[in-house]
């Protein structure tokens, strides 16, 4: 896997991006960051950035374990685990199974499955029908799954549908939740989903959507030095 690493001292810090980014979506506070003194590092995730195409038959489990091994390679032990979207996939993931990650930050995190409201329901409904009668489907995918080759639509589907409720009640460290007021990918109350189910967790509201740590750069690298005490 691709990985960047800016030594420095303290506890690292390692960011894991969403689906579609790589290891310059935390560019900005990677530098802000290591510039107080603290080591930092971002992995590519398989099939992004620099990082090769997984199998197709991957899981998120696969993705947990290889991330784990990038971090074993780069010499670091106990960590920071900061991740958006897909990256706090992984990270609800490895902080539920592993004690290396002394704290965590979940910025706008996916893996909690979505409330079936009266318009997903009915979503639904119309795909089932389309499909039967072969008509063209493809409205209902996300783009994020259109712009994927068919090798790995089965690893996306199969992450996507992965409910990561159960993960909660085993996280133990301290988790900071920085969740984007207008985000309609993983809406609020998904924020305060995991909030209820970590422990020791609390949350800070940005202005801005599914993308507000970037929309709202010195207010997310604020919380996050609050949090672990630069």
């Amino acid at each position: 896997m691709n990985a960047e690493l800016i030594e420095g001292g303290g506890t690292p810090l390692v960011f894991l991006h969403g689906w579609g980014g790589d290891i310059r979506s935390f560019g900005g506070a990677m530098t802000r960051l290591s510039f107080g003194g603290r080591t930092c590092a971002a992995i590519d995730f398989p099939y992004f950035g620099g990082s090769d195409q997984p199998p197709p038959d991957w899981s998120l489990r696969d993705y947990t374990v290889i991330t784990e091994k990038a971090i074993d390679k780069l010499g670091l032990t106990d960590i920071i685990l900061i991740g958006h979207s897909f990256g706090g996939r992984v990270a609800i993931d490895m902080a539920a199974r592993t004690g290396r990650v002394k704290k965590l930050v979940l910025a706008d995190a996916a893996g909690l499955r979505p409330r079936r409201g009266l318009r997903r329901r009915i979503a639904a409904m119309r795909f089932r029908r389309d499909k039967a009668k072969g008509r063209d489907t493809r409205k209902y995918y996300s783009a994020d799954y259109l712009a994927l080759p068919e090798s790995m639509r089965g690893v996306f589907s199969r992450i996507v549908a992965e409910d990561l409720s159960d993960r909660l009640p085993l996280i133990s460290c301290p988790t900071l939740i920085v969740w984007g007021k207008e985000d309609t990918e993983t809406p609020p109350y998904m924020a305060k989903r995991l909030k209820k189910g970590i422990s020791d967790s609390r949350i800070v509201w940005l202005d801005g959507g599914h993308f507000a740590y970037a929309e709202k750069p010195l207010a997310f690298e604020s919380a996050i030095e609050e949090f672990i005490g630069i």
